[in-house]
């Protein structure tokens, strides 16, 4: 090969690898993008459902707090029909968890 032909040919090799890096310059540049914009919706999802995991929690700790309610006015009403028996259980009780302190 002559010198002129090699030079074109290194030439057109160097014109080669410049549209290769352009399209891959390209590429990544789209990737980039469609990465950050996934990003972006997988974060908006997580904040959705932490919002939702969050209210579920309230819901559930309000309805906690109204059985915690009517389990206290329940104990109430039975106390105050039955007072010697429950006199009578909270010292079988307070026995029961001094006998099992002891050991």
């Amino acid at each position: 090969m002559s010198t002129v032909a090699k030079e074109s040919h290194a030439a057109a090799n160097d014109e080669d690898l410049k549209d290769d890096l352009k399209l891959l310059k390209d590429d990544m540049a789209t990737l980039r993008k469609d990465l950050q914009s996934a990003f972006g919706s997988l974060k908006g999802l997580a904040a959705s459902k932490a919002g939702d995991g969050v209210s579920k929690g309230k819901e559930l700790a309000n309805d906690a707090g109204d059985h915690l309610q009517s389990a206290r006015a329940d104990l109430q009403s039975q106390i105050r029909e039955k007072p010697m028996l429950a006199v009578g259980a909270a010292f079988g009780a307070g026995l029961l968890i001094a006998m099992l302190g002891r050991k």
